[in-house]
C-alpha cells in the first residue's frame, strides 16, 4: 500500500520524525518497505501489507496506529474510539437485502450538493499515493477508503428511485461500470440493483455503474457503505476480471464493524467539500460479529521469545496498544479491538508483544550438541554407489514421483496427468535418456551415462530402488551400451561386497536397493568428508547446437595439440567443444578424426554460418599441409 508521510503526519499534529526514521521504525518492527519516494512535497513509502493484517493495515489510520505504538507518540484523534451513530434515520431510500453476500448494508441520502474539483489539500492527499482526482463527492469517497480501510460509493439519488436492492446477478444480465466496459455476469455475481425495476446499478464491492454515476448535474446523493462476503467478492473480480482498490480491501475480510465509521466520515467530508443537508440515514444489518478475548501466561510469553519479560513489560507494550485487558497473577486476558482480527489465539498476542519489545532484544543461543545415537543405513550406502557410479561417468537425475497412468492412483491430483505414483524408475530413465542422447556432443561424451535412487509405489506397498541408464547418441546400442551397465554393477559389487544383478539389461538396469540394504552389514560410524576441488558455474545456451566433423592426415610428429590449437583459432568463439573421436596410423602418417561442436548464446545457428566456419578450418589445415579427408 502507498503510504502518505504528510497524511501520516495529521495523525500527530506534525510531530513525526523524518520519513527515514519512520520507515527505518517500520521495518525493524515486521512491516517491509519495498521503496520510499518523494512525490512533490510529500514522501510516500510503499508498505508491504500482509494479508493477516490486511483489515487494519490497508490504512493510513492503520499504519499511523502502529507508529505510535513502535514510536511511543500519542495519537492526535483516533476515529476508532467511540462507535459513530446513524441517525438521523430516514426511509426516502428504501434498503433489501436478499444476497448473503452482504453482512450489513447502510446508506445516507444527502440532498443540495454541488458537484466540482476537489479542494487542492484533497487532490494532493490522493495525488500523491497514485489516485487520479475525479470530484469533490467521488474524491471524498476515495480518501475515507484510504484514511480508514473502508469502501464505499456515491450514487447519484435521483437515477437510483426508490431505493436499492442487494442481490445475486442473473446469468447473462450486463452493467455498463464506471471505466465503460461492459461486464456480463453470472448467478455467483452480487450487484446493487434499483429496488424499482431490478436494474443493475452496481458490482458489488467492486465498481459502480456508469447510468449511477456521479456527473456534474447531480444535485443529490445516495451515500453506501457496506460489507460483502470476501470469497464471492474474490470470485467475482477474478472471473469478470476487475480488481479495484475497494474489492481488495474485502477480499482481506473489511469487518462488519467499519461500515458506520465509513459511512459517517464519507457523509461529513461530503457535506465539507460539496455543501449539501443531509436527510438520513439507512440501514440493513446482521447480528452483532462475538469479539472473544485471548488468553496468555507470562511463561509462554517467555517460552516463545526466548526472553525473561516481567509483567510490567508486557503490561506497558499492551498499555501502548490502547487493547483491554485483565492480569490475574502471571495470566493475561486481552480483548482486542474489533477491528485487529488477526488477534486470535496466544502465539498473536505474543507476536505482538514481540516486535514493538524489540526483536533485537531476542539473544541467539546455540543448541547443546546432541550425541548420535543412529546411523542411516540408507543414507550411508547410497553414498557408497553415488560415489562408485560418478566415478565410472554416471550422472545422478532426479525424476518426478508422478505419472499420467499407473497402478496407484492419487485420491487428490494437483494436475490432470500427475493423478498416479510411479511404478518403476526405469520408465523415467529411459525418457531422460531420449530427452538428453542429442547433447552428447555437446557435454563430451560418448554415451549418456545417468542413475536414480528413488521410491517407487505399487498396491503392495513402497519399495527403493537403484536405476542405471545408458544410450549412445544414435540410440541404444548393446554392444557398446550394456558392457558399460555391467561394468558398473560390477563396481558396485566390489563396493558393497555383495553381488549386485539386475532384473535384466537393456540399456538400463533396475535393482532392488531396498533388498540389498536387508542384508549389507550395519555401517557403525560415517564416513568423514572429503573436500572436493571448488566447481564454478557457467552459464548455459538454451539455443540448438550444429556438429561437424573433421578428419586429416598429418605427418607422425604432429602434436594433437597443436592441431587443436589450430582449429580453436579459425573456428572463433561458436566453437563451444573439440572432441578427438578417432586415430590410427599408416604409412608413416597418422589420421585424426575430431567433432567440432558449435552454439550460440543469442540465436539458433544455420547451417550456412557454420558451413561458412568450416571452410576457414579446411582451407588452414590444407595450408598446414595437412590432408582433409
Amino acid at each position: 500500500m502507498l503510504v502518505s508521510y504528510n497524511w501520516l503526519n495529521k495523525y500527530f499534529d506534525g510531530k513525526l520524525p523524518k520519513p527515514d526514521v519512520v520507515g527505518e521504525a517500520l521495518t525493524f518492527h515486521a512491516w517491509e518497505i519495498d521503496s520510499v519516494e518523494e512525490v512533490g512535497g510529500d514522501t510516500v513509502l510503499d508498505v508491504k501489507v500482509l494479508p493477516d493484517k490486511a483489515m487494519w493495515g490497508l490504512s493510513h489510520r492503520g499504519i499511523a496506529k502502529d507508529l505510535s505504538v513502535i514510536l511511543k507518540l500519542p495519537f492526535k484523534t483516533d476515529q476508532l474510539l467511540s462507535k459513530p451513530d446513524l441517525l438521523p434515520l430516514s426511509n426516502q431510500v428504501h434498503i433489501e437485502v436478499e444476497s448473503k453476500s452482504c453482512n450489513y448494508f447502510a446508506g445516507a441520502l444527502i440532498q443540495g450538493v454541488k458537484v466540482g474539483p476537489s479542494p487542492e489539500w484533497l487532490k494532493s492527499a490522493l495525488e500523491a499515493i497514485g489516485q487520479r482526482s475525479i470530484n469533490n463527492i467521488v474524491d471524498a469517497s476515495n480518501y475515507v477508503m484510504f484514511d480508514l480501510g473502508q469502501p464505499s460509493h456515491a450514487f447519484d439519488a435521483n437515477v437510483i428511485g426508490e431505493g436499492v436492492l442487494v442481490r445475486q446477478a442473473r446469468d447473462g444480465e450486463k452493467l455498463k461500470a464506471l471505466d465503460e466496459s461492459e461486464y456480463t455476469f453470472s448467478e455467483e455475481d452480487t450487484i446493487i440493483a434499483a429496488l424499482a425495476d431490478k436494474r443493475p446499478l452496481s458490482i458489488a464491492g467492486i465498481k459502480g455503474g456508469m447510468e449511477s454515476g456521479i456527473n456534474d448535474s447531480t444535485t443529490d446523493i445516495f451515500i453506501e457503505a457496506a460489507n460483502w462476503d470476501p470469497v464471492s467478492t474474490r470470485k467475482s473480480a477474478a472471473r469478470l476480471k476487475l480488481r479495484s482498490d475497494a474489492s481488495s480491501r474485502y477480499e482481506n475480510g473489511v469487518v462488519p464493524e467499519m461500515v458506520p465509521y465509513g459511512l459517517k466520515a464519507v457523509v461529513e467530508l461530503v457535506m465539507d467539500v460539496a455543501g449539501g443537508k443531509l436527510v438520513g440515514y439507512s440501514e440493513v444489518k446482521e447480528p452483532t460479529r462475538e469479539i472473544r478475548s485471548v488468553s496468555v501466561s507470562l511463561a509462554k510469553i517467555n517460552s516463545v521469545l526466548g526472553l525473561s519479560l516481567t509483567i510490567s513489560d508486557v503490561t506497558a507494550v499492551i498499555d501502548r496498544f490502547g487493547w483491554k485487558f485483565t492480569v490475574d497473577g502471571e495470566d493475561f486476558e486481552i480483548t482486542p479491538p474489533f477491528e485487529r482480527t488477526d488477534l486470535n489465539i496466544a502465539e498473536d498476542i505474543i507476536e505482538e508483544i514481540g516486535r514493538i519489545y524489540g526483536y533485537q532484544h531476542v539473544s541467539a543461543v546455540i543448541p547443546e550438541p546432541i550425541k548420535q545415537t543412529e546411523i542411516n543405513q540408507r543414507f550411508c550406502y547410497s553414498e557408497i554407489i553415488r560415489e562408485v557410479l560418478i566415478e565410472k561417468g554416471f550422472s545422478e537425475i532426479y525424476t518426478s514421483s508422478f505419472r499420467n497412468k499407473d497402478k496407484v492412483k492419487l485420491t487428490n491430483a494437483f494436475a490432470s496427468d500427475k493423478g498416479y505414483l510411479r511404478g518403476d524408475l526405469k520408465t523415467n530413465i529411459k525418457e531422460a535418456l531420449i530427452k538428453n542422447a542429442p547433447n552428447a556432443d555437446l557435454l563430451g561424451v560418448r554415451q549418456i551415462r545417468i542413475f536414480e535412487i528413488g521410491t517407487v509405489f505399487n498396491e503392495s506397498g513402497e519399495e527403493l530402488l537403484l536405476t542405471l541408464g545408458v544410450q549412445s547418441p544414435s540410440g541404444y546400442k548393446p554392444k557398446t551400451d550394456d558392457p558399460i551397465i555391467i561394468d558398473a554393477l560390477k563396481g558396485l559389487s566390489d563396493a558393497l561386497g555383495i553381488e549386485v544383478s539386475p532384473t535384466a539389461t537393456d540399456g538400463t538396469a533396475e535393482i532392488n536397493l531396498g533388498e540389498i540394504l536387508k542384508v549389507l552389514p550395519l555401517v557403525t560410524e560415517y564416513k568423514k568428508n572429503v573436500s572436493k576441488p571448488a566447481l564454478t558455474y557457467k552459464p548455459f545456451s538454451s539455443y540448438p547446437s550444429i556438429t561437424r566433423d573433421i578428419a586429416m592426415w598429418v605427418d607422425e610428429g604432429v602434436a594433437i595439440k597443436d592441431i587443436e590449437e589450430l582449429l580453436s583459432q579459425k573456428t572463433g568463439p561458436l566453437r563451444v567443444r573439440t572432441t578427438l573421436f578417432d586415430e590410427f596410423k599408416k604409412d608413416g602418417k597418422v589420421s585424426y578424426a575430431f567433432r567440432l561442436v558449435f552454439q550460440s548464446s543469442e540465436k539458433t545457428l544455420t547451417d550456412n554460418e557454420i558451413n561458412a566456419v568450416m571452410d576457414e578450418v579446411y582451407q588452414a589445415a590444407r595450408e598446414q599441409g595437412f590432408e582433409v579427408r
